[in-house]
């Protein structure tokens, strides 16, 4: 292998060794949008853990919508809203998530792992997973701003009563205290919990980070193959 053929190998080489690092990075965090257990044509939704903080003074559900929104649709593009009540709107129907009105679709967190199956199991009292896992792959453990009470309605912390304190849940709990743990000062900054529209899965076919890995990888065999040929046929080659 002459000195240009040399280069050559070694900038391949190097850049499917970048991707691989940047691949095994990413899958220490990854943000998952298609749950793979559904099949084409299933309904579902995604909840996630806001990274920034708001207050809770506001009394327009709008206030906490936007918020969440504008972090959502970083990850995704969707009609996000907070799962959060206000003296004039109740969580569950904020979230369309009000059992009494429709079945709904499960709701997974953005690692892939299912919340609750339906909108009943939403708010029986527990959930199925922590949301836990926010919208920038960490997962960390927080008092959320939620003003509600486990079945989705808002109770004595409805967030922007004039009381000047609202209900939170924590983020690493399962039973009720996800929602509904203790109330603080409104005023105080907190994450809140925000939960997407419908999404529909389409059966797109997206290649795992392993393969992407392989193709590299064998992408430079055949380089090293070529030049060893074009070296054995180059009546110059030494």
């Amino acid at each position: 292998m002459n000195h240009k053929e040399n280069r050559v190998f070694k900038f391949v080489l190097s850049i499917v060794c970048l991707l691989v690092v940047t691949l095994g990075q990413a899958s220490a965090g990854p943000i998952i949008t298609v749950p793979t257990s559904l099949s084409p044509g299933d309904s579902y939704r995604l909840a996630f853990l806001t990274t920034q903080s708001h207050d809770a003074l506001s009394a327009n559900i709008n206030v906490y919508n936007t918020f969440v929104d504008g972090l959502g649709d970083l990850v995704i593009a969707s009609d996000w809203r907070a799962i959060a009540s206000t003296p004039t709107m109740d969580a569950r129907d904020n979230t369309g998530t009000n059992p009494n009105l429709s079945v709904g679709v499960p709701i997974f967190d953005l690692n892939d792992t299912l919340v609750a199956i339906d909108n009943a199991d939403l708010w029986d009292g527990d959930i199925l997973h922590q949301v836990e896992y926010s919208d920038d792959g960490t997962t960390y453990g927080t008092l959320v701003w939620t003003g509600t009470q486990v079945d989705g309605t808002g109770n004595g912390g409805r967030l922007g009563t004039g009381g000047g304190s609202g209900a939170v849940g924590v983020s690493l709990w399962s039973n009720g205290d996800w929602i509904d743990w203790d109330t603080t000062a409104l005023d105080e900054s907190k994450p809140f919990y925000a939960l997407s529209g419908e999404f529909v899965v389409l059966g797109a076919v997206v290649p795992e980070p392993s393969s992407l890995m392989l193709l590299g990888i064998g992408a430079v065999g055949l380089l090293g193959y070529r030049l060893r040929r074009n070296r054995k046929l180059s009546p110059t080659s030494s």
